[in-house]
């Protein structure tokens, strides 16, 4: 309900006008009173002056009259006084006080003082004409509570002149004109006054309307309304100031409505939820269209959304929500699949958000939700690729081994190297090939290993021999191969070990039995032939027919190009080729191609050829062999298309993964960034209106203005921090070196002020030290844990402060100590959470970004930090670097 002052309140526009008549009305009333106070004395004085000078005159013509006792002159001249304005009483009193002359027949002969007592008003004129008036001059005196002015004029006869003129009259013309002078006067300053409200309201308050109207279509949102005021004056400049706020809060609304459709056009779902079965919502994202939903169903609670969330992610996704929201963290993720509107599930990255009161109750629940489908599809495949590498690296038939460049250590070996050696893995691990191959063997390998790392080649091949645990000698061939950094360096070894002795020995009893041959080439698919220059005679295995699928009864081909009639059209070139370039040649050459497909089914084979010359010059004896390798080419191309195939997956996959990662960092950096904008906006114009116009607010509007400012502060001090964070994320460690005990000085000369204002007692236990570290991020750590440790202790009664650094075998150890706050180390993890508190903001301040950023900080260097603590014993905090 309205107050009554606020009831009476007038516009301005009335308010002005009105007052400047009120004050033209009492100007006037004023003036008035002051003249009617004024007349009586004016009055007084101006017929006093009339008076005497009409006395003086009639003094002189009565003086000469008197003389010559001339009776009905004088009383002539006394009864032509009557005619003077005013003129109420005239008497000429012979000395004896007799009246000689009066206005009043009556009156004559009679004593004075008998006239004065039939007249109570004149009763004064006693006193003044028998004791007060002077003997020579004339004497003008008011009558006391009358308005009658009495004059005496005394004669050198002895007689006296008494006139009494009423002042009545005089004050009553006096009056009138007064009155009249007024009205003129207060006719004139009303109608000045009124010119000058409508001038006011012609240049000042339709000003003034139009301003207000401007910041009321302002209000209601329309900021494209701009006051346009010209001038130098007061409203102009608000006007000019509003419409410059208006242009900065458009393009700051313009920013806003341009996040949110980056958001609403990003991969990430913004989602805010009542603490209701069913977790309803009260806000999501437009980007939810992404999954096939409307905002609006789920907002009207048409769609619940823990009915979207997979059964069998659900129960654990309800207890940890309930534990989040019973005990913390307010910061947490979680990870479980959604149905999407066409029954598809995909994975989302949940980062959820809990807002309490200062009773700590849960107020507000909000989310951001990230489609991770594609890294967990990456995932999964990266997880597949390395567990089939893992078992190709653990191949039952073939040792393998990673080597480093710079010597002849081994860095990882398989079981079956092992197994070749007679050595367990970690026996491998801590010896050297070198040391278990003999020579000449030895000078070999290393010759072709530096021929590696002079970049001449990218991998050699070579039969060497091992000397196994048990000192036998154990044949093998090796395959060498170089893995390269991008730049080109060396990175590692890769080696193959196949132990050949048995083939050796296989080898040599081959030779030995050669009637096994057909034998073992039917087993193998294996088919040979020969043929001699000199006779023309072609001989074909059993195994060569069964190869091509060809009747033994027609016998051979009878020629070359018969030949290649059996051979796959696209390889026949390739073939003919091949089976010229024998003549000449003693060395096995091989060649691999396909069978005609007239001929039946895709079959692969792997021919070699080998001539050898005959003592006819000019002639070869040609002897080969056709091993039939379909099935081992169908695996080698279902493994080199799987690989390729897993290569290409785990490519896009990775960047995918990379190219939403850097999208969702540089959101991330230009949301924190462009929010200083708007703020900066509202901190000018906060601190404008409480240096300009905290007075006109009252005690609450100026606590208000406190908040906002403060609140302006923090946010900026939170933007700032994020931007901090954002930064040691992003930017390169420089690893340089670092003295230590320098390193603190510094930063102790930096905190010179709030230790003496504190009057912190400083302990240092320094090892003289020195780390290969990057230098700015070292002097973040250093400082956020110094500044925390003067904060958290400066309401002891003595604070103290302690850092200290040591080695400690390989390790090297800082650590900073204070006697303050402490806090329960099962809050020890949160602390080093972004935007996480354990006290009030009012009892300290900060923005709970700063173990966050020592914890990224010392992350990034390679170490790792950890606190020690409990409530109201202080803290302690660790950093550890490896030497």
């Amino acid at each position: 309900m309205k107050s009554l002052s606020s009831r009476l309140t007038l516009p301005g526009r009335w308010l002005a006008p009105l007052m400047l008549v009120l004050f033209a009305l009492t100007a006037s009333t004023i003036n008035y009173v002051v003249q009617v106070r004024k007349v009586g004395a004016q009055v007084l004085e101006q017929e006093t002056r009339r008076l005497r000078e009409r006395l003086s005159v009639e003094q002189s013509r009565l003086s000469a009259q008197t003389s010559m006792e001339n009776q009905a002159l004088v009383r002539r001249l006394v009864g032509g006084m009557g005619l003077y304005s005013g003129m109420q009483h005239t008497y000429l009193l012979q000395p004896n006080g007799v009246v000689q002359a009066s206005l009043v027949r009556s009156d004559i002969g009679q004593a004075f003082g008998d006239v004065l007592r039939q007249r109570a008003d004149l009763a004064a004129l006693a006193t003044l004409v028998f004791n007060g008036p002077s003997d020579v001059a004339i004497s003008v005196v008011h009558l006391p509570a009358t308005q009658q002015l009495a004059g005496v004029v005394p004669f050198t006869s002895g007689r006296r002149l008494i006139a009494v003129v009423d002042l009545r009259l005089p004050q009553a013309v006096r009056f009138a004109d007064m009155q009249q002078e007024a009205v003129r006067e207060g006719l004139l300053l009303l109608g000045l006054a009124s010119l000058l409200a409508l001038v006011v309201h012609l240049v000042w308050f339709r000003r003034a309307q139009r301003l207000a109207l401007a910041l009321k279509r302002m209000g209601e949102g329309n900021l494209q309304t701009r006051a346009a005021l010209q001038g130098h004056d007061e409203l102009a400049m608000i006007g000019t100031e509003a419409d410059r706020m208006a242009q900065r809060l458009q393009v700051g609304q313009a920013r806003i409505r341009h996040l949110v459709d980056l958001v609403d056009r990003s991969p990430v779902v913004v989602v805010e939820w009542h603490n209701l079965p069913g977790w309803p919502m009260t806000y999501i994202s437009e980007s939810v269209a992404q999954w096939g939903y409307q905002p609006s169903a789920l907002l009207d609670g048409q769609v619940l959304y823990a009915d979207l969330i997979h059964p069998d992610d659900l129960v654990g996704i309800t207890a940890e929500a309930a534990r989040y929201f019973e005990h913390g963290p307010d910061e947490h993720r979680q990870e479980y699949r959604l149905r999407c509107a066409d029954g598809r599930w995909v994975w989302v990255d949940d980062r959820t958000t809990l807002t309490r009161d200062n009773q700590g109750v849960l107020t507000g629940i909000s989310g951001v939700l990230l489609d991770i489908t594609a890294q967990k599809e990456a995932q999964l495949a990266q997880q597949e690729q390395a567990e089939f590498l893992r078992l190709f690296y653990e191949l039952p038939f073939i040792g393998m081994a990673i080597s480093a460049p710079g010597s002849t250590r081994w860095i990882q070996v398989n079981s079956q190297l092992c197994a070749i050696l007679g050595y367990t893995r970690d026996e491998l691990l801590n010896k050297t090939w070198a040391e278990m191959t003999p020579q000449p063997d030895l000078d070999q390998n290393l010759a072709l290993r530096d021929e590696m790392l002079a970049n001449r080649t990218d991998n050699y091949k070579m039969r060497k021999r091992f000397v196994r645990k048990d000192g036998s000698l154990v044949h093998t061939e090796i395959d060498v191969r170089a893995v390269r950094h991008p730049d080109g360096t060396l990175k590692h070894l890769f080696a193959t070990i196949k132990d050949i002795t048995e083939r050796l020995q296989a080898e040599a009893a081959i030779r030995t039995q050669k009637e096994l041959l057909e034998l073992a080439e039917s087993m193998a698919g294996l088919g040979s032939w020969l043929y001699d220059t000199q006779t023309h005679h072609i001989w074909w295995s059993r195994q060569m027919y069964r190869n091509f699928d060809r009747d033994p009864a027609l016998g051979p081909p009878v020629d070359l190009n018969a030949y290649l009639d059996c051979i796959h059209p696209e390889d026949r070139d390739r073939v003919d080729r091949f089976m010229r370039s024998i003549p000449g040649n003693e060395q096995m050459i091989t060649a691999e191609f396909r069978r005609h497909p007239d001929m039946g089914p895709l079959r692969w084979f792997r021919g070699s050829v080998q001539s050898k010359a005959m003592v006819t010059a000019g002639l070869h004896q040609f002897s080969g062999t056709l091993l039939d390798i379909t099935q081992l080419k169908l695996a080698q191309t279902s493994l080199e298309q799987t690989n390729a195939e897993l290569e290409q997956r785990v490519t896009e996959r990775t960047a995918q993964l990379r190219r939403l990662n850097e999208e969702l960092e540089a959101f991330s950096y230009t949301v924190s960034h462009d929010l200083k904008a708007p703020l900066r906006g509202i901190d000018g114009y906060s601190q404008l209106l409480e240096e300009e116009h905290s007075k006109d607010l009252n005690e609450e509007g100026r606590q208000f203005l406190g908040r906002i400012r403060r609140g302006v502060q923090q946010m900026g001090d939170l933007i700032s921090g994020v931007l901090d964070y954002s930064r040691m994320e992003r930017r390169t460690m420089e690893h340089q070196r670092v003295d230590v005990p320098a390193l603190v000085a510094q930063v102790i000369e930096g905190f010179s002020a709030d230790i003496e204002s504190t009057h912190v007692r400083l302990s240092l236990k320094l090892e003289p030290m020195v780390m290969q570290l990057d230098r700015e991020g070292m002097a973040v750590v250093l400082r956020n844990l110094v500044g925390n440790a003067i904060k958290f202790s400066r309401a002891t009664t003595q604070p103290e402060v302690e850092i200290g650094a040591r080695t400690d075998g390989t390790r090297r150890i800082l650590w900073v100590r204070d006697n303050g706050v402490g806090f329960d180390m099962k809050y020890h993890d949160r602390i080093f959470g972004i935007f996480q508190r354990l006290q009030r903001a009012e009892d300290y301040q900060g923005t709970g970004l700063g173990l966050a950023l020592v914890a990224k900080a010392v992350q990034r260097m390679g170490g790792r930090v950890w606190a020690e603590s409990q409530p109201g014993q202080g803290s302690v905090f660790y950093l550890e670097f490896p030497a």
